[in-house]
Protein backbone atom coordinates (compact mmCIF):
# COMPACT_ATOMS: atom_id res chain seq x y z
CA UNK A 1 0.00 0.00 0.00
CA UNK A 2 1.34 3.44 -1.05
CA UNK A 3 0.18 6.84 -0.90
CA UNK A 4 -0.54 8.06 -4.16
CA UNK A 5 -1.56 12.11 -5.50
CA UNK A 6 -4.65 11.82 -7.59
CA UNK A 7 -7.55 14.11 -8.80
CA UNK A 8 -10.95 13.41 -10.07
CA UNK A 9 -11.67 16.81 -11.67
CA UNK A 10 -9.79 19.57 -13.37
CA UNK A 11 -9.26 22.75 -11.42
CA UNK A 12 -6.54 23.80 -9.46
CA UNK A 13 -3.90 22.60 -6.74
CA UNK A 14 -7.17 21.72 -3.94
CA UNK A 15 -8.25 19.20 -6.44
CA UNK A 16 -5.48 16.97 -5.47
CA UNK A 17 -6.29 14.02 -3.17
CA UNK A 18 -3.55 11.42 -1.25
CA UNK A 19 -5.16 8.06 -1.61
CA UNK A 20 -3.73 4.89 -0.74
CA UNK A 21 -3.42 2.47 -3.12
CA UNK A 22 -1.91 -1.35 -3.80
CA UNK A 23 0.69 -0.96 -6.76
CA UNK A 24 0.62 -4.27 -9.36
CA UNK A 25 4.23 -6.23 -9.93
CA UNK A 26 5.98 -4.21 -12.97
CA UNK A 27 5.38 -5.83 -15.88
CA UNK A 28 7.50 -6.39 -19.08
CA UNK A 29 10.09 -4.56 -19.33
CA UNK A 30 9.12 -1.94 -15.98
CA UNK A 31 10.36 -1.15 -12.98
CA UNK A 32 8.64 -0.35 -9.53
CA UNK A 33 10.34 2.27 -7.83
CA UNK A 34 9.95 3.50 -4.14
CA UNK A 35 9.83 7.15 -4.45
CA UNK A 36 11.89 9.11 -2.27
CA UNK A 37 11.30 13.04 -4.11
CA UNK A 38 9.74 14.39 -6.61
CA UNK A 39 9.96 17.49 -8.76
CA UNK A 40 7.22 19.57 -9.75
CA UNK A 41 7.02 21.72 -13.32
CA UNK A 42 4.55 24.55 -14.39
CA UNK A 43 3.16 21.98 -17.13
CA UNK A 44 1.34 20.10 -14.09
CA UNK A 45 -0.62 22.90 -13.12
CA UNK A 46 -1.50 23.36 -16.89
CA UNK A 47 -2.35 19.41 -17.53
CA UNK A 48 -4.66 19.65 -14.05
CA UNK A 49 -6.39 22.45 -15.31
CA UNK A 50 -7.10 20.72 -18.56
CA UNK A 51 -4.82 23.15 -20.25
CA UNK A 52 -1.89 21.09 -21.22
CA UNK A 53 -1.21 19.50 -24.66
CA UNK A 54 -3.14 16.18 -23.39
CA UNK A 55 -5.97 15.66 -21.64
CA UNK A 56 -5.93 13.59 -18.01
CA UNK A 57 -7.94 10.59 -17.52
CA UNK A 58 -10.50 11.06 -15.03
CA UNK A 59 -11.45 9.75 -12.37
CA UNK A 60 -8.49 8.76 -10.74
CA UNK A 61 -5.81 10.71 -12.80
CA UNK A 62 -2.03 10.48 -11.16
CA UNK A 63 0.42 13.55 -11.48
CA UNK A 64 3.90 14.24 -11.14
CA UNK A 65 6.91 13.46 -14.54
CA UNK A 66 9.96 13.20 -12.72
CA UNK A 67 11.67 12.05 -9.49
CA UNK A 68 13.83 9.67 -7.90
CA UNK A 69 13.98 6.63 -6.05
CA UNK A 70 14.94 3.25 -5.31
CA UNK A 71 14.38 0.12 -7.02
CA UNK A 72 12.24 -2.19 -5.28
CA UNK A 73 11.13 -4.63 -7.94
CA UNK A 74 11.61 -5.22 -11.89
CA UNK A 75 9.38 -7.21 -15.06
CA UNK A 76 10.86 -9.42 -17.02
CA UNK A 77 13.17 -8.61 -19.63
CA UNK A 78 14.78 -5.71 -17.85
CA UNK A 79 17.79 -4.72 -17.97
CA UNK A 80 18.61 -1.34 -17.85
CA UNK A 81 18.42 -1.49 -14.15
CA UNK A 82 18.39 -4.35 -11.05
CA UNK A 83 16.62 -4.43 -7.33
CA UNK A 84 17.72 -1.49 -4.99
CA UNK A 85 19.73 0.80 -7.68
CA UNK A 86 19.28 4.50 -6.64
CA UNK A 87 17.57 6.02 -9.29
CA UNK A 88 16.08 9.38 -11.33
CA UNK A 89 12.92 8.56 -13.54
CA UNK A 90 13.43 11.12 -16.22
CA UNK A 91 10.35 12.63 -17.52
CA UNK A 92 9.99 10.73 -20.61
CA UNK A 93 6.81 9.35 -20.12
CA UNK A 94 3.27 10.70 -21.34
CA UNK A 95 1.75 12.94 -18.70
CA UNK A 96 -1.53 10.94 -18.68
CA UNK A 97 0.24 7.63 -18.47
CA UNK A 98 2.11 7.88 -15.40
CA UNK A 99 2.25 9.48 -11.98
CA UNK A 100 5.92 10.08 -9.97
CA UNK A 101 3.74 11.73 -7.19
CA UNK A 102 3.13 9.50 -4.45
CA UNK A 103 5.18 6.83 -2.29
CA UNK A 104 5.80 4.86 -4.94
CA UNK A 105 5.46 4.33 -9.03
CA UNK A 106 5.80 2.07 -12.09
CA UNK A 107 7.55 3.41 -14.89
CA UNK A 108 9.33 1.83 -18.09
CA UNK A 109 12.56 0.77 -16.90
CA UNK A 110 14.03 3.00 -19.88
CA UNK A 111 13.14 6.03 -18.29
CA UNK A 112 15.35 5.49 -15.28
CA UNK A 113 19.33 6.59 -15.09
CA UNK A 114 21.26 5.76 -12.29
CA UNK A 115 22.10 8.82 -9.65
CA UNK A 116 25.69 9.49 -9.37
CA UNK A 117 27.71 8.80 -6.72
CA UNK A 118 27.02 11.73 -3.72
CA UNK A 119 24.25 12.99 -5.31
CA UNK A 120 21.21 13.24 -3.21
CA UNK A 121 17.19 12.07 -3.81
CA UNK A 122 16.15 15.80 -3.61
CA UNK A 123 18.97 16.81 -6.33
CA UNK A 124 18.46 13.95 -8.37
CA UNK A 125 14.29 14.93 -8.95
CA UNK A 126 15.29 18.54 -9.61
CA UNK A 127 17.80 17.37 -12.23
CA UNK A 128 16.12 16.40 -15.10
CA UNK A 129 13.62 17.95 -16.40
CA UNK A 130 15.66 21.48 -15.83
CA UNK A 131 18.53 20.35 -17.14
CA UNK A 132 17.06 18.32 -20.29
CA UNK A 133 15.08 21.03 -21.46
CA UNK A 134 18.00 23.73 -20.91
CA UNK A 135 20.54 21.61 -22.84
CA UNK A 136 18.19 20.94 -25.52
CA UNK A 137 16.53 24.15 -26.07
CA UNK A 138 20.67 25.65 -26.31
CA UNK A 139 22.79 23.36 -27.24
CA UNK A 140 20.77 20.81 -29.64
CA UNK A 141 17.75 23.12 -30.80
CA UNK A 142 19.97 26.43 -30.06
CA UNK A 143 23.20 26.06 -31.43
CA UNK A 144 24.97 27.65 -28.71
CA UNK A 145 28.65 28.41 -29.51
CA UNK A 146 31.26 29.72 -26.80
CA UNK A 147 31.46 33.21 -26.68
CA UNK A 148 28.00 33.57 -27.33
CA UNK A 149 25.07 35.82 -26.10
CA UNK A 150 22.00 34.24 -24.65
CA UNK A 151 18.74 35.91 -23.42
CA UNK A 152 16.33 33.93 -20.79
CA UNK A 153 13.11 33.97 -20.30
CA UNK A 154 10.99 32.51 -17.40
CA UNK A 155 14.45 32.94 -15.98
CA UNK A 156 13.53 32.50 -12.34
CA UNK A 157 12.08 28.93 -13.12
CA UNK A 158 14.40 25.46 -12.93
CA UNK A 159 15.12 25.33 -16.31
CA UNK A 160 15.57 29.25 -16.37
CA UNK A 161 18.37 28.84 -13.69
CA UNK A 162 19.79 25.62 -15.62
CA UNK A 163 20.08 27.51 -18.88
CA UNK A 164 22.50 30.12 -16.83
CA UNK A 165 24.83 27.02 -15.75
CA UNK A 166 24.89 25.10 -19.00
CA UNK A 167 25.31 28.70 -20.91
CA UNK A 168 28.41 29.28 -18.62
CA UNK A 169 29.57 26.17 -18.91
CA UNK A 170 29.80 27.22 -22.37
CA UNK A 171 31.43 29.93 -21.73
CA UNK A 172 28.02 31.99 -23.00
CA UNK A 173 26.88 35.75 -21.66
CA UNK A 174 23.81 35.09 -19.72
CA UNK A 175 20.89 37.76 -19.81
CA UNK A 176 17.97 37.14 -17.96
CA UNK A 177 14.45 39.06 -18.24
CA UNK A 178 12.01 39.08 -14.85
CA UNK A 179 9.00 41.41 -14.82
CA UNK A 180 9.72 43.39 -11.68
CA UNK A 181 12.68 43.77 -9.69
CA UNK A 182 12.27 41.78 -7.13
CA UNK A 183 13.93 38.62 -7.99
CA UNK A 184 16.71 40.87 -10.46
CA UNK A 185 19.50 40.10 -7.11
CA UNK A 186 18.67 36.11 -7.07
CA UNK A 187 18.89 35.80 -10.73
CA UNK A 188 22.35 37.43 -10.45
CA UNK A 189 23.61 35.00 -7.23
CA UNK A 190 22.16 31.91 -9.36
CA UNK A 191 24.73 32.62 -12.49
CA UNK A 192 22.93 35.63 -14.79
CA UNK A 193 25.47 38.01 -16.03
CA UNK A 194 22.88 40.70 -16.98
CA UNK A 195 18.86 40.78 -15.28
CA UNK A 196 16.31 43.11 -17.48
CA UNK A 197 13.47 44.11 -15.25
CA UNK A 198 10.64 44.47 -18.34
CA UNK A 199 8.25 46.73 -16.42
CA UNK A 200 10.11 49.05 -16.20
CA UNK A 201 12.87 48.68 -19.25
CA UNK A 202 12.23 48.05 -22.93
CA UNK A 203 13.62 44.24 -23.75
CA UNK A 204 14.93 45.48 -27.25
CA UNK A 205 16.73 48.66 -26.38
CA UNK A 206 18.28 46.79 -22.76
CA UNK A 207 19.50 43.91 -24.47
CA UNK A 208 20.94 45.51 -27.37
CA UNK A 209 22.79 48.42 -25.08
CA UNK A 210 24.46 45.11 -23.04
CA UNK A 211 25.38 43.65 -26.32
CA UNK A 212 26.91 47.08 -27.39
CA UNK A 213 24.22 47.32 -30.70
CA UNK A 214 24.80 43.94 -31.94
CA UNK A 215 21.91 42.03 -30.41
CA UNK A 216 21.92 38.37 -28.89
CA UNK A 217 23.04 35.75 -30.55
CA UNK A 218 20.10 32.81 -28.95
CA UNK A 219 16.62 33.74 -26.90
CA UNK A 220 15.25 31.12 -25.29
CA UNK A 221 11.82 31.99 -24.29
CA UNK A 222 9.52 30.24 -22.07
CA UNK A 223 6.77 33.13 -22.15
CA UNK A 224 5.26 33.25 -25.75
CA UNK A 225 2.86 35.65 -26.45
CA UNK A 226 3.56 39.54 -27.40
CA UNK A 227 7.16 39.17 -25.74
CA UNK A 228 7.93 37.53 -29.02
CA UNK A 229 8.26 40.64 -31.09
CA UNK A 230 10.17 42.35 -28.50
CA UNK A 231 12.78 38.91 -28.13
CA UNK A 232 12.99 39.18 -32.26
CA UNK A 233 13.90 42.67 -32.33
CA UNK A 234 16.46 41.97 -29.60
CA UNK A 235 18.35 39.12 -31.67
CA UNK A 236 21.31 39.81 -33.32
CA UNK A 237 21.04 39.57 -37.00
CA UNK A 238 21.36 35.67 -37.86
CA UNK A 239 20.66 34.99 -34.45
CA UNK A 240 18.01 32.15 -33.14
CA UNK A 241 14.97 32.40 -31.11
CA UNK A 242 13.81 29.08 -29.48
CA UNK A 243 10.24 28.55 -28.21
CA UNK A 244 10.03 26.26 -25.17
CA UNK A 245 6.76 27.28 -23.25
CA UNK A 246 3.86 29.21 -23.49
CA UNK A 247 3.37 31.09 -19.81
CA UNK A 248 1.49 34.08 -21.19
CA UNK A 249 -0.91 31.77 -22.50
CA UNK A 250 -1.24 33.67 -25.82
CA UNK A 251 0.07 31.86 -28.92
CA UNK A 252 2.99 34.52 -30.36
CA UNK A 253 2.06 36.03 -33.76
CA UNK A 254 4.97 35.00 -36.19
CA UNK A 255 7.86 38.01 -36.01
CA UNK A 256 7.73 37.85 -40.23
CA UNK A 257 9.62 41.54 -41.12
CA UNK A 258 12.95 40.33 -38.84
CA UNK A 259 12.50 36.73 -39.84
CA UNK A 260 13.04 37.57 -43.44
CA UNK A 261 14.78 40.35 -43.30
CA UNK A 262 16.86 39.69 -40.56
CA UNK A 263 17.61 36.19 -41.46
CA UNK A 264 16.29 34.88 -37.54
CA UNK A 265 15.86 31.39 -37.38
CA UNK A 266 12.64 30.43 -34.97
CA UNK A 267 11.85 27.30 -33.73
CA UNK A 268 11.00 25.25 -30.71
CA UNK A 269 11.52 22.77 -28.34
CA UNK A 270 10.10 19.87 -26.40
CA UNK A 271 12.18 18.00 -23.83
CA UNK A 272 10.02 14.57 -24.74
CA UNK A 273 9.79 14.76 -28.49
CA UNK A 274 12.87 16.52 -29.37
CA UNK A 275 15.04 15.03 -27.10
CA UNK A 276 14.37 11.98 -24.52
CA UNK A 277 12.12 9.87 -27.56
CA UNK A 278 15.77 10.81 -29.82
CA UNK A 279 18.07 7.78 -28.91
CA UNK A 280 21.04 9.71 -30.16
CA UNK A 281 20.29 13.05 -29.03
CA UNK A 282 19.18 11.69 -25.28
CA UNK A 283 22.67 9.97 -25.20
CA UNK A 284 24.66 12.92 -25.95
CA UNK A 285 22.33 14.56 -23.19
CA UNK A 286 22.55 12.55 -20.44
CA UNK A 287 26.70 11.84 -20.80
CA UNK A 288 26.89 16.13 -21.09
CA UNK A 289 24.80 16.56 -18.26
CA UNK A 290 25.85 13.75 -15.74
CA UNK A 291 28.98 14.74 -16.33
CA UNK A 292 28.88 18.87 -15.78
CA UNK A 293 26.20 16.99 -12.85
CA UNK A 294 29.56 15.03 -11.36
CA UNK A 295 31.96 18.33 -11.87
CA UNK A 296 29.46 20.37 -9.76
CA UNK A 297 29.22 22.93 -12.81
CA UNK A 298 25.29 21.71 -13.34
CA UNK A 299 24.16 22.00 -9.61
CA UNK A 300 20.38 22.24 -9.14
CA UNK A 301 19.09 25.31 -7.24
CA UNK A 302 16.02 24.36 -5.05
CA UNK A 303 13.43 27.10 -4.05
CA UNK A 304 11.96 25.36 -1.13
CA UNK A 305 10.89 21.58 -0.24
CA UNK A 306 7.68 20.51 1.08
CA UNK A 307 6.00 16.88 2.67
CA UNK A 308 3.45 14.87 0.39
CA UNK A 309 1.37 15.80 2.65
CA UNK A 310 1.44 19.33 1.67
CA UNK A 311 1.18 18.92 -2.03
CA UNK A 312 -1.30 21.42 -3.08
CA UNK A 313 0.33 23.94 -0.98
CA UNK A 314 3.63 23.11 -2.82
CA UNK A 315 1.79 23.63 -6.22
CA UNK A 316 0.38 27.07 -4.58
CA UNK A 317 3.65 28.50 -4.31
CA UNK A 318 4.22 27.41 -7.76
CA UNK A 319 1.28 29.40 -9.28
CA UNK A 320 2.31 32.35 -7.21
CA UNK A 321 5.97 32.88 -9.40
CA UNK A 322 7.36 33.21 -5.80
CA UNK A 323 9.94 30.71 -6.67
CA UNK A 324 13.88 30.75 -7.40
CA UNK A 325 14.34 27.11 -8.51
CA UNK A 326 12.55 23.86 -8.01
CA UNK A 327 9.90 22.87 -5.96
CA UNK A 328 10.50 19.56 -4.47
CA UNK A 329 8.16 17.24 -2.56
CA UNK A 330 9.79 14.82 -0.53
CA UNK A 331 8.37 11.12 0.73
CA UNK A 332 9.02 11.12 4.23
CA UNK A 333 6.07 10.81 6.42
CA UNK A 334 4.92 14.13 8.14
CA UNK A 335 3.63 14.16 11.87
CA UNK A 336 0.33 16.04 12.52
CA UNK A 337 2.14 18.49 14.42
CA UNK A 338 4.92 18.89 12.23
CA UNK A 339 6.18 22.41 11.78
CA UNK A 340 8.97 24.03 8.48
Amino acid sequence: MARIVTFDALGGPEMLQLRDRDLPPPGPGEALVEVRAAGLNRAELLFLGGRYLVEPRLPGARLGVEGAGIVRAVGEGVQEVAIGDRVAILPSIPMQETGVLGEATIVPASALVPIPEGKSFQEAAAFWMAYGTAWGMMVQAGRLEAGQTVLVTGASSSVGIAAFQVARDFGATVIATTRGPGKVEALKDAGAHHVIVTDEEDLADRAREITEGRGVDLVCDAIGGPMVQALAAATADGGRIVLMGLQSGEIPKMPFYDLLGRGLTLTGFHLVWHLLDRPDARRAAVAALVEGWRAGTLTPVIDQTFPLERVAEAYDRMASNAQVGKIVVTMERQSPDAAD
